[in-house]
C-alpha cells in the first residue's frame, strides 16, 4: 500500500508541474495502475463537495492557523457553512533543512484517501493546478485542500473538564475506537510521532484527529531479543508488534485520558445518597482499575487498546 501512495503522490506531482492542470488524457495515460488498485479515486477531487471549478466559491475570512509548510484559513461556504482551507504557506517548494511542502501536503490528502473514520477530520476536496504557491489566493494557488472546521480545544482544556462524566467516558471511546483503527488501518498499525491534544479538533460533539501521519512500521529488533522492544513487547520477525498501537495508548493517556478519567469525581458517585446498584458499583470498579492500571502499571500485557475501550464500556453502561 505504501508503494501504491507514493507512486500516486509522483503521479500527481509530475501532472501538476508537466501541464499546470490535471487532465483526464494525462491522468489516464499516467496513473492507469494506480487507479486500477482503487487507491486514489479521482485525483482531481471530483468525488468531493470542492473541486479545481468551485473551489473559488468559499470566502476566505481570516488565517486560522500558520506553521512553517502549511497555512490554514477559516472558510465560508453558503449560509452560515464553516470549512478550513489549507495551502502552502511559502512560495519556496523545499525549506532550509530540505523539506518538500508540496510532498507534505499531497501525503496528507493521500493519506486522508485510504483513511475514512468518523474521528479523522474530513477532508471535503482539493484543487492541484498549477505551480504558483504561497499566494493566499484561491484564484492563483496550485494547491489547496478543504476540511472540515472544528474548534481548538487544546487551550481550552477546562471545557473537556467540565463534561458531565458519561459524556466524557463517550468521548474517551470514541478516541479509543479510532486508534484501534489506525492500529488495524489499510496502510498497516500507524505509530503517531508526535501525538497532542492540538492534533483534536471539536467537530460533531467529538474530538476530530487532524493530519493523520506517523510511521507506518514497527519498531526494528533482532532475533528474539525482547530487550530491545519498547513495553514488554515481543520481537517477531524483526519488528517489536503491537509497539505502534502501545506508544498511541500512552501518550493518548497523558494528554487525554488522565483529563477525562482522573478528574471523574468516583467517591461522589459512591457516595450517592441511594447507594450506587451492584450494575453501577461495577462499572466504578472497571473505571478505577483501569485509571490504576493506566498510571501504575501500564507495561503490563493486559493494557493494550482493546482492553481499555472494554473497561470504558463497562464504565459508561454503569452510568
Amino acid at each position: 500500500m505504501f508503494v501504491v501512495l507514493t507512486g500516486l503522490l509522483v503521479c500527481v506531482i509530475v501532472l501538476t508541474f508537466n501541464t499546470g492542470y490535471i487532465t483526464q488524457d494525462a491522468r489516464d495515460m499516467m496513473c492507469k495502475e494506480a487507479l486500477a488498485n482503487g487507491a486514489l479515486t479521482n485525483v482531481d477531487g471530483g468525488d468531493y463537495i470542492f473541486n479545481c471549478e468551485n473551489i473559488v466559491t468559499i470566502k476566505l475570512v481570516r488565517v486560522l492557523g500558520k506553521g512553517v509548510h502549511k497555512r490554514t484559513y477559516l472558510g465560508e461556504y453558503g449560509p452560515g457553512t464553516k470549512v478550513a482551507v489549507k495551502m502552502l504557506s511559502n512560495s519556496s517548494l523545499i525549506d532550509q533543512y530540505g523539506v518538500d511542502r508540496l510532498k507534505m501536503l499531497m501525503t496528507e490528502i493521500l493519506l486522508l484517501q485510504e483513511l475514512k473514520h468518523r474521528n479523522i477530520l474530513k477532508l471535503l476536496g482539493f484543487c492541484i493546478r498549477g505551480n504558483k504557491f504561497g499566494t493566499g489566493s484561491l484564484m492563483e494557488e496550485g494547491a489547496l485542500a478543504v476540511y472540515e472546521h472544528g474548534e481548538e480545544v487544546s487551550k481550552n482544556i477546562s471545557f473537556l473538564t467540565h463534561l458531565p462524566l458519561p459524556q466524557r467516558l463517550d468521548i474517551a471511546l470514541a478516541v479509543m475506537d479510532l486508534f484501534i483503527y489506525l492500529e488495524r488501518s489499510p496502510l498497516g498499525s500507524m505509530g503517531m510521532r508526535d501525538l497532542a491534544l492540538r492534533h483534536f479538533l471539536w467537530h460533531d460533539n467529538t474530538l476530530k484527529l487532524i493530519d493523520p501521519d506517523g510511521d507506518w512500521e514497527e519498531p526494528p529488533c533482532q532475533g528474539r531479543d525482547n530487550s530491545r522492544c519498547r513495553f514488554n513487547l515481543r520481537c517477531v520477525d524483526g519488528r517489536c508488534v503491537g509497539s505502534n498501537a502501545k506508544a498511541n495508548l500512552q501518550r493518548v493517556n497523558k494528554f487525554l485520558l488522565s483529563v477525562l478519567l482522573t478528574n471523574a469525581d468516583i467517591p461522589a458517585l459512591q457516595r450517592n445518597t441511594a447507594g450506587p446498584s451492584i450494575t453501577q458499583q461495577r462499572g466504578l470498579s472497571a473505571l478505577k482499575k483501569l485509571i490504576l492500571m493506566l498510571n501504575e502499571n501500564f507495561n503490563h500485557p493486559q493494557v493494550t487498546l482493546a482492553w481499555v475501550r472494554q473497561q470504558l464500556v463497562d464504565a459508561r453502561s454503569a452510568l
